[in-house]
């Protein structure tokens, strides 16, 4: 229990020098002592915390000497019981009191007066006992002169101390509200004298901030001193047309089988697809994707040197839709094909096609088309095989159906004047719809080319479908053989109720073949990894690799070389963390990369984020309803969230915080913006 100590008061003597203060303990037998501890700019915080001035039991006065003049002076008084003392303190045992100097302004009237008077003034002393101890050799008239003297001296040294009014180190803590106010802050008088020149300190760089979530993290710390998460909600509103974007990242997986966490490789976005590698002879990697740009769709690269990303280059960068592109290297000949449309051409010449482009060092050919340009071609996927060979595989629209056709370059030219197609499976259509992904296998002479796509198949409640992987098997490298094994599937669990697709092989150096594709097994679309068994051609068990509520897709792997691991590249549409240049503690999450889409109840990741400060989810706009929005009615392009983490639990101490709060922040916030109070 503490001891409010009454009727504290702190007063500056009129010698000059002192100050005096005075107390009445209402309870001497709960705690007889008190110890009185002073400092300067603001109130002691503990009984060790600056000067002890006195410290006894049954004090109820004391006078601090030897201060200086026109300086303020701040007073703790901390009651104590026992020996060693323990302390019952109090917030309002406090005092403070600026100390003035002695001007001797009574010595010099004294001294402008005609001699003749401080002759005979010098005869009339006190008589012995009746006068103060230091007026034992003044006159009357010199004793009379004290009174506007003293009066002199103290207003004097109020006038110096006025010059200091604008000195925020030294300025009297009472006269802090007025410095406040004549920057249009608002002092929180509950905070410590310190604490308040603190915030009028750096109150400036809040309003030259730019941007309203620092300035809004700033001022609800000054207030309630809470932890707190702003959230600017116009990012959940629904919009149309906005897909998601997906960003390029990455992850490691060290030799051990360690994945690193996955981190952001480029802002470069697409909607769909995903990227292509092929080595370098200098040891790097360079990685061909595509993405959007002002004109367009155009192809870019990115090279991984070192275990770092290189910055991003165009490579195909003109007008139209450029995207999907494929990449081979055959002996030092870099091959790119890419599927192309030109929306700008005559209606009757719209067609996707196929176009391609060669470098040689670090020159690049012109972009040509292939094939013959009336026949519409797309999803191009080339690999180059040991014996200096270029296979290239597309879907070609023959008679109104897509179908898989394939062709092999020699080195000279393409060796089928009409490229093959993919034979049927058992009398079946082997119904190649789309991500199709190619594998030379380098040490399996019996099954060299692998081919991967993603299809529709019978999954989830009856009569509805899902995507599912398949694979199927060329055993020779002669394009005129048609030794294509039967169509397998990659296995699912349970009943199957979820999408596999993009899928992405890898040899392992054991000749086994790991597989990377996304999948939503796991509630939403993540990256999966398993390992297919080639002596038995079994698979193990369906392992995921990068997870969580945001989507996954499109993976890649690599060997990332020099003995670092494995390099799986993937896109993503995460949100990104940006913290304040200003304020250090403040963390946004950038969730433009979100897009709007249509609810997948089996994302659960995802849907367990509603309301929280992660959601990135798009929503229709609260209006709330005919008496108003509340704070419920959150979603809305108007709205802030501001996430608090009280530290305390009385609910009407919060309410009363939150309520403070709000009548503050319409300061720092645009005229239109809304704030909305959140709480665990």
């Amino acid at each position: 229990m503490t001891v409010r100590l009454l009727d504290i008061t702190a007063t500056a003597h009129r010698d000059g020098n002192r100050i005096d203060l005075s107390w009445t303990n209402p309870s001497p037998a709960q705690a007889p002592g008190v110890r009185v501890v002073r400092a300067e700019g603001s109130h002691p915080s503990t009984p060790d915390g600056g000067v002890v001035v006195a410290h006894g039991t049954g004090l109820v006065s004391v006078s601090d000497t030897g201060l200086s003049g026109e300086t303020v002076y701040y007073y703790t008084l901390y009651p104590f019981s026992g020996n060693p003392p323990v302390y019952d303190p109090d917030p309002h045992n406090l005092a403070s009191a600026m100390a003035t100097s002695p001007y001797d302004f009574a010595g010099q009237l004294y001294a402008m007066l005609p001699a003749i008077y401080r002759r005979y003034d010098a005869e009339r002393t006190p008589v012995a006992g009746t006068g103060l101890p230091d007026d034992s050799d003044k006159g009357e008239l010199r004793r009379f002169l004290d009174l506007p003297g003293g009066e002199l001296d103290r207003l004097y040294s109020f006038v110096r101390a006025a010059l200091g009014f604008a000195n925020l180190e030294r300025a009297d803590g009472t006269l802090l509200p007025l410095l406040a106010q004549w920057i249009g802050w608002q002092t929180n008088y509950g905070l410590p004298v310190a604490a308040q020149r603190t915030e009028i300190r750096y109150a400036p760089r809040i309003y030259q901030t730019v941007g309203g979530v620092p300035i809004v993290d700033a001022t609800v710390a000054r207030v309630t001193g809470w932890p707190n998460r702003t959230k600017e909600f116009v990012h959940n509103v629904a919009r149309t047309n906005e897909p998601e974007r997906l960003n390029l990242w990455s992850a490691l997986r060290d030799p051990g089988g360690t994945w690193a966490a996955p981190a952001l490789a480029s802002v470069n976005f697409a909607h769909d697809g995903r990227p292509s590698a092929v080595p370098e002879a200098d040891g790097s990697i360079s990685f061909f994707y595509h993405t959007y740009r002002q004109h367009g769709w155009d192809i870019w690269t990115k090279r991984y040197a070192g275990g770092v990303w290189q910055p991003s280059e165009p490579v195909v960068d003109q007008p139209g839709i450029d995207k999907h592109p494929s990449a081979a290297m055959v002996g030092t000949t870099l091959w790119l094909f890419w599927q192309s449309y030109d929306p700008a051409a005559e209606p009757a010449d719209r067609r996707w096609r196929i176009s391609f482009a060669t470098r040689t060092g670090r020159t690049w050919s012109a972009p040509a088309t292939f094939g013959d340009p009336a026949t519409e071609r797309r999803m191009p996927a080339a690999v180059a095989d040991n014996a200096g060979g270029l296979w290239l595989f597309w879907l070609e629209s023959v008679a109104g159906t897509w179908r898989l056709r394939y062709n092999r370059h020699n080195g000279t030219n393409w060796q089928l004047t009409d490229p093959a197609t993919l034979p049927a499976d058992g009398g079946q259509d082997p119904r190649v719809e789309d991500d199709l992904f190619v594998l030379f296998h380098p040490t399996n002479a019996s099954q060299r080319l692998w081919l991967f796509w993603s299809r529709h198949a019978p999954g989830g409640p009856t009569g509805q479908t899902r995507w599912r992987v398949v694979f199927r098997v060329k055993q020779g490298l002669d394009p005129t053989v048609s030794d294509w094994s039967a169509i397998r599937a990659l296995p699912t669990t349970g009943a199957g109720g979820y999408h596999d697709r993009q899928p992405a092989a890898l040899p392992t150096a054991g000749g086994d073949v790991e597989l990377f594709y996304s999948s939503t097994q796991a509630g939403g679309w993540c990256v999966f990894r398993n390992l297919l068994t080639l002596s038995t051609m079994t698979w193990g068990t369906a392992q995921q690799v990068a997870g969580g509520p945001y989507a996954r897709r499109g993976p890649l792997a690599v060997n990332a070389g020099g003995g670092a691991g494995t390099l799986l590249v993937f896109r993503s549409n995460a949100s990104l963390p940006y913290a304040s240049d200003t304020f250090g503690a403040t963390q946004t999450l950038d969730h433009r990369y979100a897009g709007t889409t249509t609810v997948d109840t089996t994302g659960t990741g995802k849907l367990a984020l509603r309301g929280a400060f992660e959601d990135f989810q798009t929503y229709t706009y609260d209006a709330g309803s005919a008496d108003g929005r509340t704070n419920a009615d959150r979603v809305a392009r108007d709205t802030v969230g501001l996430y608090l983490t009280p530290d305390i639990a009385d609910p009407d101490e919060i309410k009363a915080i939150i309520s403070r709060l709000a009548n503050v922040l319409p300061g720092f916030m645009p005229v239109t913006a809304r704030a909305v109070f959140i709480t665990p």
